[in-house]
């Protein structure tokens, strides 16, 4: 008990909280089309995050090509999805390659589609 009282002590008396640097600037937001992307590849396309990251990709003009065990698991997402939610995600500028990402052979298919 004394030692968490005497770091609590010294924790409250280091100025570690305080900051005297420099503000950091940032630039605009980097997004895949001013870093002029064509195609972003989603290992696991069709897991929570990932489909997110699909349809996130895919609403914003991007071209995905997604590797996952089973590509009819893939659906539009309740994050962002709305009303569509849970229906099957398909757009043209979808390529769903089914595979597992420890297989160096289907990792390798998405580099070449």
């Amino acid at each position: 008990m004394k030692a968490a009282a005497l770091f609590l002590t010294s924790l409250a008396s280091v100025s570690a909280f305080s900051f005297t640097g420099k503000s950091v600037s940032h630039a605009a937001p980097v997004t895949s089309s001013s870093l002029c992307m064509k195609t972003i590849a989603v290992f696991g396309a069709s897991g929570l995050t990932s489909s997110e990251c699909v349809f996130q990709a895919l609403k914003n003009g991007d071209s995905v090509i997604g590797l996952t065990r089973n590509p009819s698991n893939l659906v539009i997402p309740a994050g962002s999805g709305g009303d569509k939610a849970g229906q099957a995600l398909s757009d043209a500028k979808l390529t769903m390659i089914q595979g597992d990402v420890t297989n160096p052979s289907d990792v390798a298919k998405v580099f070449e589609t």
